[in-house]
């Protein structure tokens, strides 16, 4: 999602309260750079001592810390709230960006035909400032939601306790009486199936053809399709959204792990478990009720779950890739230990893979990188750092984790009504 410059929103907000009754002094310039460079962590705590303010302008920061801890009815609540304070008001990037966070939130709630609605009133309202990369990714959301309006919002239901021994990583489902490999990433914002098994399933498929963006940064064409069942174990999906992806986008079998694979798991049916197990043994664990669990330390970018960790007393927020072999330190950690970095390796050019393509990106290795994320001390060794940008969450995050933290644990556990991110 793009962000509004911080200068510039922290100014629109204090024009916006100049005229407001006294009250006690708000940092309106540091929330707003929290949100600008995805802090969010950071805004929440921010925002604590300020929960009895009234400002209006605090709404937006309220209903964004809702949005990305999975608190979506509060949040379109708040964001609602304020773009009816702001309707009669000029038109403020920041009000932009509350139709877009709204847009995600309807999204996520399977409220189709209002995330298209949200988002042709972005392009209505802002398409003059946005840029071609932006108001293409609008376009294509508001055309991939409008054609899904009338289909229902996914569903999951889950009988018992559920636990799948996987395959390399590969879940087993069942669609009819078909059965066959998927993977699970959650770093994947719709679920996908290669076009050679929708075409055997007779999925319908809904709407203009979209392009997505993937890990490596490059943009790869695909068709929404809606599977109206998808079984494994005690667990049924109903109204699964799915990207139908051509089959010469990924590998063949032979040059990955030698399992034919057909999809993946993405991240709207992960969320939808409320809580899923991951061990070191290779068990896929999903509890018939998510346990609670104490710790808020996991937030959402987009449906990307974000984990807050520490590394040498400062907060670090890494993406977490399910989908990722191994973790990747991005531009912002390179950016805040350059020097020490620069002193102890040199830049290499590696092959960074993804659907579709991959790239070459330039490097460093860290010898080791020590940090402490889900109640756990960790210290992964020659972890590569990117030195450049290569996709969005690359420009905003310090990183992402990858599945080598379970060679230095039993199990990770990732609970989405707590927001809880726990490595046992």
């Amino acid at each position: 999602m793009k962000r509004v410059p911080a200068a510039a929103a922290a100014f629109a907000l204090l024009g916006a309260l100049a005229a407001a009754p006294a009250r006690p002094k708000i940092d309106l310039q540091r929330l707003a750079r929290l949100y600008e460079s995805s802090r969010y962590f950071e805004l929440r705590d921010a925002l604590v001592p300020l929960q009895d303010d009234p400002s209006p302008d605090l709404e937006f920061f309220r209903g964004t810390v809702d949005q990305v801890f999975n608190r979506l009815g509060p949040a379109v609540v708040r964001l609602r709230r304020f773009l009816a304070a702001a309707e009669n008001g000029p038109a403020r990037m920041l009000t932009k960006e509350a139709w877009v966070l709204l847009a995600d939130a309807y999204r996520r709630l399977g409220r189709y035909r209002q995330a298209a609605a949200a988002f042709r009133t972005v392009l209505d309202r802002f398409g003059p400032v946005l840029d071609d990369d932006e108001r293409s990714n609008f376009e294509d959301q508001a055309s991939l939601w409008a054609s899904l309006a009338g289909v229902p919002p996914q569903s999951v239901e889950i009988a018992a306790d559920t636990a799948i021994r996987m395959t390399r990583r590969h879940i087993p489902v069942r669609v009819g009486r078909r059965e066959f490999l998927v993977g699970y990433d959650t770093g994947a914002n719709l679920s996908v199936l290669y076009e050679s098994i929708a075409g055997e399933l007779g999925i319908p498929l809904h709407g203009p053809a979209i392009k997505v963006q993937t890990g490596t940064g490059r943009w790869v064409e695909g068709r929404a399709g809606v599977l109206p069942e998808m079984r494994f174990g005690s667990i049924l999906i109903r109204h699964m959204v799915v990207l139908v992806l051509p089959d010469r986008l990924f590998p063949p079998a032979k040059d990955r792990s030698g399992v034919d694979r057909r999809g993946l798991l993405g991240a709207p049916v992960l969320e939808a478990f409320g809580e899923f197990t991951e061990t070191a043994d290779g068990d896929f664990l999903v509890p018939a009720r998510p346990h609670p669990r104490p710790t808020e330390n996991m937030c959402f970018s987009g449906f990307m779950p974000v984990v807050e960790a520490v590394h040498r007393g400062t907060r670090v927020s890494l993406c977490l890739d399910t989908g990722a072999t191994t973790t990747v330190l991005f531009l912002p950690f390179y950016n805040r230990h350059r020097g020490e970095i620069n002193a102890r390796s040199r830049t290499r050019d590696t092959t960074v893979g993804g659907i579709g393509a991959s790239r070459t990106v330039t490097v460093r290795i860290l010898d080791e990188f020590d940090f402490r994320a889900g109640g756990k001390d960790l210290a992964l060794r020659r972890v590569m750092v990117q030195t450049e940008e290569t996709h969005l969450d690359t420009r905003y995050f310090h990183g992402t984790l990858g599945f080598d933290l379970l060679s230095h644990c039993s199990r990770m556990t990732l609970n989405f009504v707590s927001m809880s991110f726990i490595l046992e």
